[in-house]
C-alpha cells in the first residue's frame, strides 16, 4: 500500500491509530453487548461484520475509506475477547481459565502465523486488493461454519455446567456490585488491581503493536521487498504461538505467588530481544546473517511478551469481574488502545522521517525499548498485588 502510494509511512500509522480508535470505542461498548446477548451472537455478529468490512477495504483506494474502515474493521473485532470471555465462565471452571484462555490465544497466534505466511506468498502474484478479498472470503465461510457448531454453553448440548464458576468462588459479599453497570464501573474505579493491570495493558499493546511496523523495518533495514518482508514478520506471531501453546497451562499450576518473577523475566528477555534489533540496526551494511538474527530476536520477543499480554488479563478479568467480565476486559483493553490510538501517529510520523533523512530505525527500536522498560515494571506489580490478595 506504501510502495503503490495508496498511503504514506505517516498515513500508515493515521491507519494504526484509527484502528485502534476503533477497538477502543468497540471495547467500552462491545463487553456491554456480550453480557446482554451473550458470547455467541457477539462473536457471530463481530465475525460476519469483519468479513464485509474486510472486503470493502480491499474494494477501495481512497486514504479516507481506509481510516473509516479500518476504525470499522477494529470496532467489530474488539469485541472477540469479551465475546470469549462470557462463552468460557459459561463452559469451564475458574482451575481452567488459564490454559483455555492459553488454547483460544494460541489459536489466534496460529491465525496471525498462517495468514500471514499464506497472504505474503500471495503477494508474489497479486496486488494487496485481493489479499482483503480472500481474507474476507474465509472469514465468511467461518462465519457459516461457527453457527451450526458454536454453543452459548453446556445446556444448549443436553450437557451440565461446570462443577464450580466465577460466581460461585467469590466472595458473596461483594455480590452487590454487579447489580448495575455504573456500580460495576465504581468498583472497578476503585480497585488499585485493576488500574495496574490497565497501565501495564497501556504498554503491553504498544509492544504488540511492534507487528504492525515489522514489514516497513525488515524492508528497510535489511532491503528485502514486501512479500518476503510480510513472510519475515511472521516471526513474531509464530514465536506468541509456541509460547501460548503451554503458558496457559503453566499459568493455572503455578503458584500465583511465582508468577511476578517468572513473567518479570519474559519481560526482560523481552527487553533484550529489542536491544538486539537496536544493535543489528545501526549497522551501515546488512547481511543474510544479519537478517537471520533479526529474525530470531524477532521471534523471542514475540515469544516473551505475548503470555503476559494476554493471559493475566484474560484470567483477572473473569475472575474479578465475575458477571461483569466483558465489561472488565473491555475496559482494560481499551486503555490499551487508547494509548495506541495516541502514539501510533506519532510512531508513524518518526517512520516517515526517518525514511526521509535515512536515519535508520535506532529512534523507533529505541522509544520501544522504553515503553518494555515500563511493562517490566507494571506487570509484576500487578502479579504481586494480585498474589497477596487471594
Amino acid at each position: 500500500m506504501i510502495k503503490d502510494g495508496s498511503l504514506t509511512a505517516a498515513g500508515y500509522g493515521d491507519l494504526v491509530a484509527y484502528g485502534a480508535g476503533g477497538a477502543l470505542l468497540g471495547k467500552l461498548t462491545t463487553g456491554v453487548l456480550a453480557d446482554r446477548i451473550g458470547g455467541r451472537r457477539m462473536f457471530l455478529l463481530a465475525l460476519s461484520s469483519m468479513a464485509s468490512v474486510t472486503v470493502l477495504f480491499g474494494a477501495t483506494s481512497a486514504p479516507a475509506l481506509f481510516m473509516l474502515l479500518g476504525f470499522a474493521a477494529q470496532f467489530v473485532k474488539a469485541s472477540g475477547w469479551p465475546s470469549f470471555a462470557k462463552l468460557i465462565s459459561a463452559w469451564f471452571d475458574p482451575a481452567r481459565y488459564g490454559r483455555v484462555w492459553g488454547i483460544v490465544s494460541t489459536s489466534s497466534r496460529a491465525s496471525s502465523v498462517l495468514s500471514g505466511l499464506f497472504l505474503s506468498t500471495l503477494l508474489f502474484w497479486l496486488s494487496w486488493h485481493w489479499l482483503f478479498y480472500v481474507a474476507g472470503t474465509i472469514a465468511g465461510l467461518l462465519v457459516v461454519g461457527l453457527y451450526y457448531s458454536m454453543r452459548e454453553q453446556p445446556a444448549d448440548v443436553g450437557l451440565s455446567p461446570p462443577e464450580t464458576s466465577a460466581l460461585e468462588t467469590s466472595d458473596a459479599s461483594v455480590q452487590t456490585w454487579e447489580s448495575t453497570l455504573m456500580s460495576s464501573l465504581a468498583f472497578f474505579a476503585g480497585s488499585a488491581q485493576v488500574w495496574l493491570i490497565c497501565g501495564a495493558i497501556m504498554t503491553l499493546t504498544l509492544q504488540m503493536e511492534f507487528l504492525s511496523f515489522l514489514p516497513q523495518y525488515m524492508n528497510s533495514t535489511f532491503e528485502i521487498d514486501d512479500a518476503w518482508a510480510g513472510i519475515a514478520s511472521s516471526a513474531f506471531p509464530a514465536g506468541s504461538f509456541i509460547a501460548l501453546l503451554v503458558g496457559g497451562v503453566l499459568f493455572d499450576k503455578m503458584p500465583r505467588h511465582k508468577l511476578p518473577l517468572v513473567l518479570g523475566s519474559l519481560l526482560a528477555v523481552g527487553l533484550l530481544s529489542v536491544a538486539a534489533l537496536i544493535a543489528l540496526s545501526g549497522q551501515e551494511t546488512t547481511s543474510s546473517v544479519d537478517l537471520a538474527l533479526a529474525i530470531a530476536a524477532i521471534f523471542v520477543f514475540g515469544f516473551s511478551i505475548s503470555p503476559v499480554y494476554y493471559i493475566p488479563m484474560s484470567v483477572f478479568s473473569i475472575e474479578f469481574g465475575r458477571t461483569r467480565s466483558g465489561v472488565l476486559v473491555g475496559i482494560i483493553d481499551a486503555f490499551g488502545y487508547g494509548t495506541v490510538m495516541v502514539v501510533a501517529p506519532l510512531a508513524g510520523r518518526l517512520v516517515q522521517h526517518m525514511s526521509d533523512t535515512g536515519q535508520g530505525w535506532i529512534p523507533f527500536l529505541t522509544a520501544l525499548a522504553g515503553v518494555s522498560v515500563v511493562s517490566l515494571v507494571l506487570m509484576p506489580l500487578f502479579l504481586t498485588l494480585q498474589a497477596r490478595s487471594q
